[in-house]
């Protein structure tokens, strides 16, 4: 897996938004994942705060609803009929929703029963009157906590009800927001500052080219989920349910959603991701996927730890080989990778299946580097890698060394001959590498021709070289061939 290396900042504090520190991981995983937040809080704890500025910092067409007060024309628009009367349209205003691409559902749980069945199709599938929403990317919702018994002595929200239980199952995330007295002194000093009310969230951009990085990881991620994630999610599953909190299917899909963004985040913010530290994410994952605390006043915390522990006692305790993998399929560097695969107390089937799993899933780039450089030792090497991972990587490798396909382009404005740009670039930084190292300069002119005719922009065509070199002389070291 390969990310863009970042410093240990906070996107939200960056963005004026105090005190969600530990949350922040699971906001950003939202954010690459697309799936719908909950954020459930005391008035005044910043949840609106957060969600618009987030829509300002990503340059999103954004709106802003008081479920409480709207009414279902100011969703919409004004109905009108066709001329031929077979159809009807809505005749949008700048508030109707048609065109959004982040919506924010404001007191969520005041709103009337009707109307929170028109923002269950919102939620779940992006769509409003059947008809889809387009642009519709990110659906967050925000409540204030309710209570069931009304000799409460705390503070009451008159009005906030429980959520509707599948309405509350098709958020991904469902969040507490912290309050004043769990905040620092210096985060409460911040909150309070005045200088920083009626701003524009604006941080450069950073927030957006960051989720915009993720998004295609997370992809490929999820279209070949760990088997650690699942498991965890499969025993979370049924322990939550004999709990007395049942996980549905879908629930426990999206939870295993959750924890691939989660991790992907983790990792591009150079969190530490061994095993230990995968427990600590998991349980804040768990934490805040569990919809439940949206129509139960509460979720005790002894049944999340005591859920959490004897799932991960089952996932890591019980499976070393899959311990393994996942540490080979998380490590940044290709070489390393390699260098992994001749570690001799390792059996085969184990390296096997984590190179099938790596060729299933990382970037099309990666995968070329990694069969052009590995399978032509492999392939005369005896006892390290089975015949099912020796398959999957000859039909990229032998793809990269005689490479098939057309290069296309369009150059609209000149009716002279003009070169592929892809192409030319490479060409270009391989002129300056041929005389010293021409058996470089042909792996590298086959790894590129590859790539462009798989449609693969190359914008720096060195970095690729220089990773393909390290990977041929590491295994050259360790394979002797």
């Amino acid at each position: 897996m390969q990310y863009t290396k970042h410093t240990a900042i906070s996107y939200l504090r960056t963005l004026r938004v105090f005190g969600f520190d530990e949350l922040e991981p699971i906001i950003l995983a939202a954010l690459v994942s697309e799936d719908p937040i909950l954020l459930i809080g005391r008035s005044g704890t910043g949840k609106t705060f957060l969600l618009n500025s987030i829509s300002e910092a990503m340059r999103l067409e954004h709106r802003h609803y008081n479920a409480s007060l709207i009414s279902f024309d100011d969703l919409v628009g004004y109905p009108y009929p066709s001329v031929d009367g077979r159809s009807v349209s809505f005749l949008p205003t700048p508030a109707t929703i048609w065109g959004a691409q982040s919506v924010l559902v404001d007191e969520i749980s005041r709103c009337k029963p009707e109307t929170q069945n028109k923002f269950f199709a919102l939620v779940h599938e992006r769509k409003m009157q059947g008809m889809p929403l387009e642009s519709l990317v990110y659906r967050w919702a925000a409540m204030n906590p309710f209570s069931l018994r009304s000799d409460d002595n705390e503070e009451q929200y008159t009005g906030s009800e429980p959520l509707d239980t599948a309405l509350a199952d098709r958020f991904g995330f469902v969040i507490e927001v912290p309050d004043r007295p769990a905040l620092s002194k210096n985060d409460q000093e911040a909150v309070i500052d005045p200088s920083g009310e009626a701003v524009l969230s604006d941080d450069n951009e950073q927030l957006l080219r960051f989720v915009a990085q993720l998004k295609p990881v997370f992809r490929q991620q999820i279209a070949a989920p760990l088997y650690e994630v699942v498991s965890y999610a499969r025993y979370v599953t049924g322990l939550m349910t004999d709990a007395g909190l049942r996980f549905s299917p879908r629930r426990a899909r999206l939870l295993a959603r959750n924890l691939t963004a989660v991790l992907c985040v983790a990792e591009a913010l150079q969190l530490p991701v061994a095993a230990t530290d995968r427990k600590v994410l998991y349980k804040e994952c768990l934490r805040w996927s569990i919809p439940h605390r949206a129509y139960r006043e509460e979720v005790a915390n002894h049944v999340i730890d005591s859920v959490h522990a004897e799932a991960c006692r089952q996932v890591f305790s019980t499976d070393a080989k899959q311990q393994w993998i996942y540490e080979f399929l998380s490590v940044e560097s290709l070489p390393k990778k390699i260098t992994m695969l001749f570690d001799t107390k390792v059996d085969r089937d184990t390296k096997s299946l984590a190179v099938t799993q790596l060729m299933g899933r990382d970037t099309v780039e990666r995968r070329a580097i990694f069969a052009f450089s590995t399978f032509p030792a492999f392939n005369i090497m005896d006892n390290l890698l089975t015949e099912d991972a020796l398959d999957a990587l000859v039909k990229t490798a032998t793809q990269v060394m005689e490479v098939k396909g057309k290069l296309e382009w369009r150059e609209s404005f000149s009716e002279q001959g003009t070169s592929h740009p892809t192409l030319s670039r490479c060409q270009q930084f391989l002129g300056g590498l041929q005389h010293s190292a021409p058996r470089r300069t042909d792996r590298a002119m086959n790894l590129f021709l590859y790539l462009i005719t798989q449609g693969r922009d190359i914008p720096h065509p060195e970095v690729l070289e220089t990773q393909l070199n390290k990977c041929f002389e590491t295994m050259k070291r360790l394979s002797g061939i």
